[in-house]
């Protein structure tokens, strides 16, 4: 991977986790995490991947879809050094779910084991 673009994931991941905690949306009912930013090559558009703890999760990830516009803008104005900042794309990252199924599918079978 490109050096540049490790560190613009980087300092995106800082900055926009920065911009969602001073977020005020009212449906926005999750704590949210910014997991990981992966930006494209040419730095026009990048995922945001995102952990919600409580509340609506799907609700949590419509909001920050549409609060999308004003964060790009915020991140524009700290990030005048460069020509383009990344377009947003919100992704909810089930990654830590999927690990409690397959932690239960194993405990699973390792009782089943154990008759």
């Amino acid at each position: 991977m490109n050096h540049r673009i490790d560190r613009v994931n980087s300092e995106l991941k800082k900055s926009i986790m920065e911009i969602i905690r001073r977020l005020k949306d009212p449906r926005i009912t999750s704590m949210v995490s910014v997991l990981e930013v992966d930006t494209s090559r040419d730095l026009e558009t990048a995922k945001v991947y995102v952990s919600c703890y409580g509340g609506n999760a799907e609700e949590t990830l419509a909001a920050l879809e549409n609060c999308s516009g004003f964060i790009w803008r915020e991140l524009r104005n700290e990030y005048r050094a460069l020509r383009t900042v990344p377009r947003l794309n919100f992704l909810l990252d089930t990654s830590m779910q999927y690990g409690e199924k397959i932690d239960a599918i194993l405990e699973g079978l390792k009782k089943n084991g154990a008759d």
